[in-house]
């Protein structure tokens, strides 16, 4: 919200004001929730983290009904007639965990591509990160064979999937990459800190303290982060631009990948 803040500061004179509503990433239901009240409150403009894609295109019809011009941040849906995206390419950043985790643990590895989600299909940003690593090693080592195994984790928090992991990993030694495609990789670092396994490269995503902890003991090898604070500056500022100050926007605009470590994470702003 720190970027929201800084672009409301700088155009609140205009006499424009800001409403925030917050949902939680592991139930639909309380985005449907909060694009309700959006809808009620008959905003002039909408910037909006498709997180869910089925129920995404469903307050995206709306807001087309009501010609409501809308940015996508964190998530893009090419589909859909936005007025602009900001945030990262996420199946090039699923190609970049590939391409890392190739170069850091031996060919023979397996590698595993670990989702912490409910109903993978409905969430386009994991769905893309998975295709994009795959894509690497199909175009990249396509006699490679290195095998990669995909898991779908509903609830981390769980005993029992604790336990699906553990067993897992303890049946498999030959595993010696991972890569968690969301910020919930302190979940796998956990059980790897437990397991005193730490022979494991693993790549996460999102800077969020959980996971620096975890970076900075070396249980974690790389975070790929995507500077949210400079999305939601972004898509406050294009909202403007377009329905204040009637300029062109870009339809895209791809944030860096960028790619953290222990050694860097103190410096990254």
């Amino acid at each position: 919200m720190i970027g929201v803040r800084k672009a409301f500061e700088e155009i609140h004179q205009y006499g424009v004001n800001i409403s925030t509503h917050l949902f939680k990433q592991s139930d639909p239901k309380t985005f449907n929730t909060e694009t309700k009240l959006i809808l009620e409150n008959n905003p002039e403009g909408v910037v909006l983290a498709p997180f869910f894609l089925r129920e995404s295109k469903e307050f995206i019809e709306e807001l087309m009904k009501r010609n409501i011009p809308y940015v996508f941040i964190d998530s893009n849906l090419n589909e859909c007639c936005k007025l602009s995206f900001i945030g990262q390419n996420s199946f090039q950043s699923g190609t970049l965990a590939a391409k890392l985790l190739d170069y850091s643990v031996p060919a023979e590895a397996s590698i595993l591509i670990l989702h912490f989600a409910k109903q993978l299909d409905n969430m386009n940003h994991l769905v893309q990160r998975e295709k994009g690593f795959y894509e690497y090693f199909s175009k990249n080592r396509p006699e490679s064979k290195r095998k990669l195994i995909t898991r779908e984790i509903a609830d981390p928090t769980s005993e029992e999937s604790q336990n699906v992991i553990k067993t897992l990993l303890q049946t498999n030694p030959e595993i010696l990459g991972i890569f968690v495609t969301n910020s919930q990789v302190y979940y796998l670092a956990n059980i790897l800190e437990e397991l005193n396994l730490t022979n494991i490269r693993v790549i996460g995503h999102d800077l969020i303290n959980e996971n620096i902890s975890f970076l900075k003991k070396g249980i974690v090898d790389f975070l790929i982060c995507q500077r949210p604070e400079e999305q939601g500056y972004n898509a406050i500022i294009t909202l403007f631009e377009h329905l204040i100050l009637k300029k062109e926007v870009k339809s895209e605009n791809y944030t860096s990948i960028d790619i953290i470590t222990k050694e860097n994470v103190d410096y990254y702003k």
